[in-house]
């Protein structure tokens, strides 16, 4: 297995990984087995960690002058997590194709806010990663409880995968102490977490080795950091979940905060201090001996690969005595401004998943500049308050209708002004741009055009199942108080391709398989969690639209207009999921059947040869002519049990179907009660669905009267506790269904 741990590692770092380490399952046996690596997979032999660094200017400088100011320290939850997700699922992806069984877990866990069952403890993750990495060799943990890492401190961010592979384990580190106990992190908590409510000191045994360090109250380490309350309250001498939602009730969230235990946190050896520039540590680090020349040609190259529009590059000279930039109230040595420019797609404007994708895209490829400037031994920041438009126009580069973004460096870069136009590879034809998609990381690529799109429009439209209107039940309460129902109505209406792009001719649809065992755990294992799963579920639809955004990037550059979207023709409704309400599994079901990718299963899912139901579309819709794919016909559900059917717990399915036709080919329309399945799925009120499995006990008959007045009175009167943040629902239909495919 050396040879597969070497490529699991090599992988890690290409993705972007700063430390990667391999666990072998046995130092994990003190780990209580609901939140274990062997809980969640009961064959686990191996658990692979990596880490990202946090650039430490980002840590040195945010949090003043209180731990509510927050800038850079926020890459956390805006590149770092989302990064570190993106190795956790391709390496899953990697060692499944490999052969061997993996498990891919979030980089923040979905939480459990109280003990569940046997399992003693609130706030308790999937698996703690900080744990992992010390089991992993990377780290140890200091009197914070933080993994501290000799090359880091606390500064990073880790991830973990759990897999069935027996890979080479990375020895426990044996170094000096990383922790000397400075008690900077007792004395800088704006909670006073390391001594108020302490209940003991933990006695933690990792692979031979124990560590010490304080048994805090969570609730009371979560009073801003997690739940956003106001450090300037009163804050009362005991806190748990009770007295946390008092306060949310009656005050509301202020924002959140900076964990000063990371803040003030620096293994001795790399500690220093400079109270001139920073009221924390700083960590030292050695300087790179490349010339500017080869940083900024690093810089552009990272640009390009990221398909950024325009990058520009100033000296401080060129802002000097302006009056609206002053570098140096981001960063106190700034010599440099970094600005990199990204084009807005056109018709985007009621496309938020176009957006969202955009401004991924940007804050990635700012990351990245400032993790190299970082590594290379400079200060430097991203993700300020500095006027990034601003800063755009003073170094020559804005344009109405695009984003820009700004790094900050103490690197000499360049005496005066410069900047650059980026353009990326012009594809069009139909090979090639199958090609792309293969390259880019889909599974599965399929064209169809206008007219086949049409006749499955008209096709639709004879059969008449569709409701004339929809009524949906919105929550504008907060992300951990009660809900606060809206109801909305809309009629329904099923998307024209000229809706989402005028002059459209055809769509390209990519599919994304994620890893079988995020659906083959759920719920099933010892850990009883939906929690993978529910990962697996935004972290493809998040890595799909960056392959979208790419493949229309390079429509654009052979003079073809695109857009992209989740649900094509409108007909998806909604999961529940720790990030957000995501649209379902059935979506983009026709877009994949007509693009020759897969067909309706009696579960209303697309069914495809490879992977059964275990991958997620997107749709690309361009003006470019492309030719049909040929339309897949399936037998699968016919020579199924149909286990789906009773598996369903609000008995949603019916098993029948009715029947469009599309180019003479039989293209079943299932038939389901979709107000029993969005009980279930979308509000989260059937228990078996997911939700008793994070402790919430409520669950609910599907009512006689299906309506939204129904729906109303039940999530309004249902005690969801701060735990409402953290529902995930993994469909039954979905879990019990035998089609895997034949990969």
């Amino acid at each position: 297995m050396r040879g597969l741990t070497e490529r699991v590692k090599n992988l890690a770092i290409e993705l972007g990984a700063d430390l990667v380490g391999v666990s072998p399952i046995d130092r994990f046996k003190n780990a209580p087995l609901r939140m274990s690596p062997q809980g969640l997979l009961p064959g686990a032999r191996s658990v692979v960690v990596a880490a990202i660094h946090h650039p430490d200017a980002c840590i040195e400088l945010d949090g003043e002058p209180t731990a509510h100011e927050m800038g850079p320290y926020g890459l956390q939850s805006s590149v770092m997590n989302p990064r570190l997700d993106d190795i956790s699922f391709l390496l899953a992806r990697f060692l499944e194709d490999e052969g061997h069984v993996a498990l891919p877990i979030a980089a923040s866990n979905i939480w459990r806010y109280t003990g569940y069952k046997d399992l003693k403890v609130d706030f308790a993750p999937d698996m703690a990663h900080r744990y992992a990495a010390v089991a992993a060799g990377l780290a140890e943990i200091g009197w914070s409880g933080l993994a501290i890492s000799p090359e880091f401190g606390p500064r990073q961010r880790w991830v973990s995968v759990v897999t069935e592979a027996d890979l080479i384990a990375t020895p426990m580190y044996t170094g000096e102490p990383l922790c000397d106990k400075c008690m900077a992190c007792v004395n800088n908590c704006p909670v006073d977490a390391f001594r108020k409510e302490v209940r003991k000191i933990n006695e933690i045994e990792i692979g031979g080795r124990t560590f010490k360090f304080p048994d805090t109250n969570k609730w009371r380490c979560a009073w801003a950091e997690h739940f956003g309350l106001n450090l300037a309250h009163d804050i009362p001498e005991h806190i748990d979940e009770a007295v946390i939602e008092h306060y949310l009730e009656k005050y509301g969230r202020h924002k959140g905060t900076f964990g000063y235990c990371l803040k003030f946190c620096m293994v001795p050896e790399r500690r220093y201090y400079e109270s001139s520039y920073a009221r924390g540590p700083r960590r030292h680090k050695e300087k790179s001996d490349m010339t500017a020349s080869e940083l900024v040609r690093n810089i552009e190259e990272i640009c390009r690969t990221r398909l950024i529009d325009v990058l520009a590059i100033g000296s401080a000279a060129d802002l000097k005595d302006d009056p609206a930039i002053h570098l140096e109230y981001h960063l106190p040595n700034a010599t440099t401004a970094i600005c990199l420019g990204l084009r807005e797609l056109p018709f985007t404007a009621d496309n938020a998943e176009v957006r969202t994708s955009v401004v991924r895209r940007l804050n990635y490829t700012a990351f990245k500049v400032t993790h190299f400037l970082d590594k290379a031994g400079y200060a430097a920041t991203t993700g300020t308050k500095i006027a990034d438009n601003t800063v755009a126009e003073r170094l020559g580069i804005y344009q109405p209708g695009m984003r820009f973004i700004t790094v900050l460096t103490d690197a000499d870069l360049v005496d005066s002004k410069q900047s650059k136009s980026l353009k990326p590879k012009a594809v069009s034809a139909p090979e090639e741009l199958r090609q792309l998609g293969g390259e880019l990381g889909a599974d599965l690529v399929g064209f169809f055009n206008k007219d086949r799109y049409q006749e499955f429009l008209d096709s639709l439209n004879a059969l008449d199942v569709l409701p004339q209107e929809i009524e949906e039940v919105m929550d504008i309460g907060g992300i951990n108080t009660p809900w606060v129902p809206e109801v909305a109505k809309r009629a329904l209406e099923v998307n024209t391709l000229e809706k989402w792009l005028p002059g459209a001719k055809s769509v390209i649809v990519l599919g994304l398989h994620f890893a079988h065992s995020a659906l083959d755990t759920a719920k099933v294992t010892p850990a009883e969690t939906v929690g993978p799963y529910a990962f697996v579920q935004y972290e493809s639809l998040l890595l799909l639209a960056d392959m979208a955004y790419e493949m229309i990037k390079h429509l654009r550059a052979a003079g073809h207009e695109a857009t992209f979207t989740f649900d094509l023709t409108g007909l998806a409704s909604k999961t529940t999921n720790s990030r957000g309400m995501l649209p379902d599994m059935r979506a983009n079901l026709f877009a994949a059947v007509l693009g020759g990718l897969a067909y309706p299963g009696l579960n209303g899912h697309p069914i495809t040869e490879p992977y059964g139901v275990r991958q997620r579309f997107i749709a690309i819709v361009t003006d470019l002519e492309l030719p049909n794919d040929p339309l897949k016909v399936l037998s699968i559900c016919d020579d199924c049990e149909k286990v789906c059917l009773g598996a369903c717990p609000t008995k949603a399915l019916s098993g029948k179907a009715k029947h469009l036709t599309v180019e003479n080919t039989s293209i079943p329309f299932p038939v389901f009660d979709t107000f029993a399945c969005d009980w279930a799925k979308r509000y989260s009120l059937n228990g078996e669905e997911g939700p008793k499995y994070w402790g919430i006990e409520e669950s609910y008959p599907v009512p006689d009267n299906k309506s939204a007045d129904e729906i109303v009175k039940v999530v309004s009167r249902t005690e969801w506790g701060t735990q409402k943040l953290h529902l995930n629902v993994a469909e039954e239909c979905l879990r019990v269904c035998p089609a895997r495919g034949n990969k």
